[in-house]
Parts: structure tokens; C-alpha cells; sequence
């Protein structure tokens, strides 16, 4: 179905950053100048108070840029043919590098500073402390003002493969129909990954399985240059920088150490596996199996129960299933429904997938595929956390004092989900309710999440060593060590069949540092978080809230130690041992 096609009901409504072409260009021309005023900072900034000026403006450009960048975005990320959005992504594309000349101007005059300065300006900073911090950070690995103002140049260049990432999928990739079953299919990712990847007919899977990577393998040697690409810049800047190596560049970035990160996926490696085989044999029973494959990891175990689910109806399983957030939170949730906030839409050239991108000043917007699945309520619930952590940072910090780290930015989506599922097992009447609500959990909240991004996050790890080396990557090189890496975890449970080392070409989060192992790390503070819940903790919620009021104040280790969350301690053990007490649960 093209986007012309597609309901309007089901479709966001983004008439809250722009309404008009004539709203645009007054929003553009208003930041131009914005851009400019900054940009008369140049040689003012020497003091505390010359600080406090520079951030204050600061905060207005970035908010008003945001409301500009986040509507091209999300324009052309529902349709990648529309070339009208691929104009507006471009004009902003190049407003944005002029934004970020400006700003790399005027920090390198920050960074000339005495760092007591700048750390008197932090401490008593309203309005940018989160920002003035990473000043102070960037600052001992800052090279010459000529080199950091070349550097600005290549920021389009450093983000194409990400683009052209995105841009093979949703316009070059075409998949054929295939038939299973005595029906015939259309094949897209959306479809692929969301219908047919955990259908309860065996045949259909398989076959879909079959078809998708025999598609995917036509563009192997494409993608997985362009993945090298993206490696070696990564590496490049590592150096650059001064970092020992790739794996301390992208770290630093989420403020967390190498030991924990090195903790977190032996873990991932050594202790996932014990659990999810036993899960895999409890599906190779359920469908009687003469072989377990990659292709069936993903059928549904209680599907006899599965129902389809429409909006409106989610919207009274999210009513119900966050209510311990306080009746605040639940309204202002359902708002996001309400008020066309959210990208419901199949269509060709949509984004794959699913996320929540916070607008400050303004709301977040989510985007989504529905097909009325149960699964869907689940996501719906995971990216309307994200929705729920950006409002309550929003409303409580700056632009500038709102970024947190990414390694815990999936803990309150997580949350959402496993709030649901609790709620399910409370309103379990019988064994089979029970059992399917644990299945759930595993299918929906930690399959994809916890086991699929930590099998990436041990593949990931593995491809930055080849890197930290100085070599390289090609096709050959992926597939073997993605099918080496499924093959050592699933063991003689399960036979990883030919396709199943294309699972690399998927994900996009490659691109995005070392996402794919944040993943475990925010479902792991949620599932210690809502053990306390489980176990009667009455002041976590309250903490909990606080928490996501704060913004970017606290770095990792704090911002889950306010939730009596160790980081460095077994978080990540703890976690797995409740997912296998979901897989024991099931009779």
C-alpha cells in the first residue's frame, strides 16, 4: 500500500512542529537568525557570565532547530520515496551543518578556558549543566580549532552509511511473492519481520525465512561494505581522539566502563544460552518438530490463544496494565493516541520497526507498524515508555540538561512492558492464561530485546576486535562469524539453517555505537526494578518517577544506583535467572 493510501486516522498528525510550507519557511528563517545571533558570541566567551549568555541562547536554537529536524525526519522516515521529504530533509541537512559550524566555533573558545571556569559555570548553571559537563569532558580530548572545525565537514560523510543503510532498504530492496500454505504472500521487511517471522504455520515461516535471505543475500557484499565503512570511521576517530581503542571511543560515549561492558556480554554469552535452549526445546515439542531450525525460534507457543487486538482496545490494556504509574501518568499516555501522535500506517517505503523521538518544547512522536497482533500492544506500550521518560524529562530540564545516557534510555520502555504482562498474570483465571502470559514475556518483551540485540551484541563485539586490529570486513567474514556465533549459542538444540548468518544486514543499530548491548542494560534495570515492584517495594514507583525527571544529571552507574540497580554487579545474571524462571513457569 503506498502512503497516499493509507487512512488518515492511522497516520501522525505533525501539525504541532509544522503546519504549513509558509510555517516551515518562517520556522527556517526564524533559527537562521537564531544561528546567526550565536554566531556574534564569537570572541565574548571568558567568563562565567559570557557562559551563562552563550548556553542560554544556545538552548533557544537547539529547541527551535529540534522542532525542524524532528519534522523532516519524521517525513521522510514514513516514506522513502516521497521526494518532497527527501527536499526537506536536505534543507535541514544543511541548515543543521551551518548550526554545527557555529557552535564548534564558539566551543572551541569554551574549551580555551581554565576548567575552573568552566566547572564554576557548571555548578551553578541552570540551564546547561548536563552540557557543560560534556564540555569539560570533550575538552581533554580536544584537538587543534583547525582541525575541529575541518572535522564538522565531514559529518554528512560520516553519517552515509547509516543513510545509505537506510536507504537500500527502503529503496532498493524488493522482495518476490512466494507461496505457502496454497496461498500467496507479498514479502517486505515490515512484513517479514512483524507476520511472518512468528507465524504459528511452520511451512510459512520456513518459506518466508527461505525467500527473505535468498533476497537479502543479493545485497550482502553491498551492505557489508558499507558496514566496513562505517567501522573504520568509527576506528579512525578512535584514534583521533586518543582512545586505546574502538571499543573505549564508543564506551566513553555512554559513560561506561570496558569491564562492565566485557561483564555484560560473557554473560550475555555464557549464561542466555542455557536458558533459551530449554525454551527452543519447549517449541520444537509444542509443534512436534522433526527438527528444531533458526526458522521456528520465533513460532508462538500458546498461538491457540493469540487474538487480534485493535487500537482501541490497546488502549484499555495500556489503561489497565500502567495504572501503578499513577492515574497522571496513564492520561497522559493515552494522549499520544488520542491526539494522533502516533504512525500506525503499513506502507511501502516506511521506516522498519518502531520508535519515540521526544520534540522539546513541543511532545514526542512514536512510529509504528499495527497489524493487530498482541505484539503489537506490547510495543505500542515499549515505545510510549520512551514517550513517558521524554515527558517527564522534558517538562524538568533544558535541551541542554536532557540527554541521558544511552545505556539506560531503554529501562522505562521495558518497564511499560513488563508492567503489561504483570497485569495479565494477575488477571490470569486459569494455567493456559498463565502460560501464555509468561510466553508473552519471553516472545514479546525478551526475545527481541534481551536475547536477538544480545546474540548482536556478542557479534558486535567480535566484529570491533577485527577492527581494533586494523583489518577489515566483507560478506564472507560476517556470515561466518553470525552463523558461528547462532550455531555456539543454540548448540545441538537447534539447526541453523542456510540464510540465517544474513541476520547481520537487518539491523540498523550497528550504526548507532554499541546500542545493540544497551539493550540487556535498560531491560535489565526494568526487570530489577520490577522485581522490587513484585516483591512490595511501595517506594519504588516514586523513585522510579524521580529518576526519570533527571534528565541527563546522572551518569549510568548513578541513575540505576537510585534505583538500588549495582551496574557492576550481577544486574545482568539476575535478569536471565527471571527469564528462565519464565521458561520453567511454562507447563
Amino acid at each position: 500500500m503506498k502512503r497516499s493510501e493509507v487512512a488518515k486516522e492511522l497516520t501522525w498528525d505533525l501539525s504541532d512542529l509544522v503546519s504549513s510550507k509558509d510555517d516551515f519557511k518562517s520556522k527556517y528563517d526564524e533559527v537562521l537568525e537564531l544561528n546567526k545571533s550565536l554566531k556574534s558570541l564569537k570572541g565574548t566567551i571568558k567568563d562565567e557570565k559570557a557562559i551563562h549568555n552563550y548556553t542560554k541562547e544556545l538552548n533557544q536554537l537547539m529547541e527551535k532547530f529540534e522542532v525542524l529536524s524532528s519534522y523532516a525526519e519524521f517525513c521522510y522516515c514514513v516514506d522513502g520515496n516521497d521526494e518532497e521529504a527527501f527536499k526537506i530533509v536536505t534543507e535541514v541537512d544543511k541548515l543543521a551543518n551551518e548550526i554545527t559550524l557555529t557552535i564548534t566555533d564558539l566551543e572551541n573558545e569554551l574549551m580555551s578556558l581554565d576548567d575552573d571556569i568552566i566547572s564554576l559555570a557548571m555548578e551553578n548553571s541552570e540551564d546547561a549543566f548536563v552540557y557543560l559537563r560534556s564540555i569539560l569532558k570533550s575538552k581533554k580530548r580536544k584537538l587543534s580549532d583547525d582541525v575541529e572545525n575541518a572535522l564538522v565537514g565531514f559529518k554528512d560523510v560520516w553519517r552515509a552509511p547509516n543513510r545509505l543503510y537506510d536507504t537500500i532498504k527502503a529503496s532498493d530492496i524488493r522482495f518476490p511473492q512466494f507461496s505457502a500454505d496454497g496461498k500467496e504472500y507479498p514479502m517486505t521487511f515490515g512484513y517479514f519481520e512483524e507476520r511472518y517471522e512468528s507465524n504459528k504455520s511452520t511451512e510459512l515461516r520456513r518459506k518466508a525465512h527461505e525467500v527473505f535471505y535468498n533476497t537479502m543475500r543479493n545485497y550482502q557484499s553491498t551492505l557489508a561494505e558499507n558496514y566496513n565503512t562505517h567501522l573504520k570511521i568509527d576506528k579512525a576517530m578512535s584514534k583521533l581522539r586518543g582512545f586505546d581503542s574502538v571499543f573505549d571511543y564508543l564506551l566513553d560515549k555512554q559513560d561506561v566502563t570496558r569491564e562492565s561492558y566485557e561483564r555484560h556480554v560473557d554473560a550475555i554469552k555464557n549464561e542466555l544460552p542455557i536458558v533459551m535452549r530449554k525454551y527452543a526445546k519447549k517449541i520444537k515439542e509444542k509443534y512436534k518438530l522433526d527438527k528444531m531450525t533458526s526458522a521456528d525460534l520465533k513460532a508462538p507457543l500458546f498461538y491457540e490463544m493469540e487474538k487480534e487486538v485493535s487500537i482501541d482496545e490497546a488502549k484499555d490494556i495500556l489503561k489497565e496494565g500502567l495504572a501503578i504509574l499513577g492515574d497522571d501518568y496513564v492520561k497522559e499516555t493515552l494522549k499520544y493516541i488520542n491526539n494522533r501522535w502516533i504512525d500506525f500506517a503499513e506502507n511501502e517505503g516506511k521506516a522498519t520497526g518502531a520508535f519515540c523521538a521526544d520534540v522539546h518544547g513541543v511532545h514526542s512522536y512514536v512510529l509504528i507498524s499495527w497489524t493487530g497482533a498482541m505484539e503489537d500492544a506490547f510495543v505500542l506500550a515499549h515505545e510510549l515508555g520512551h514517550a513517558g521518560h521524554g515527558r517527564y524529562t522534558m517538562r524538568n530540564n533544558s535541551i541542554l540538561n536532557s540527554s541521558s545516557s544511552l545505556y539506560t534510555v531503554e529501562c522505562p520502555s521495558t518497564m511499560n512492558e513488563m508492567l503489561l504482562a504483570n497485569n495479565f498474570i494477575k488477571k490470569a483465571e486459569d494455567e493456559d492464561m498463565k502460560n501464555w502470559v509468561y510466553s508473552q514475556m519471553i516472545e514479546r518483551t525478551y526475545y527481541h530485546n534481551f536475547v536477538t540485540h544480545g546474540i548482536e551484541a556478542i557479534f558486535q563485539r567480535e566484529v570491533l576486535r577485527i577492527i581494533d586490529k586494523g583489518d577489515s570486513v566483507n560478506a564472507s567474514i560476517l556470515n561466518e562469524l553470525f552463523g558461528n556465533i547462532l550455531r555456539e549459542f543454540w548448540g545441538d538444540e537447534v539447526e541453523i539453517i542456510d540464510g540465517a548468518e544474513l541476520t547481520w544486514t537487518r539491523q540498523p543499530h550497528y550504526f548507532m555505537g554499541l546500542y545493540p548491548f544497551t539493550y540487556q542494560a535498560g531491560l535489565s534495570i526494568a526487570t530489577n526494578v520490577f522485581l522490587k515492584i513484585r516483591q512490595g517495594d511501595e517506594n519504588i514507583i516514586g523513585e522510579y518517577k524521580e529518576v526519570l525527571k533527571s534528565g541527563g544529571k546522572y551518569l549510568p552507574k548513578e541513575w540505576a544506583a537510585h534505583l538500588g540497580v549495582d551496574i557492576e554487579g550481577d544486574f545482568i545474571s539476575k535478569t536471565i535467572d527471571y527469564i528462565g524462571e519464565l521458561v520453567d513457569s511454562i507447563k
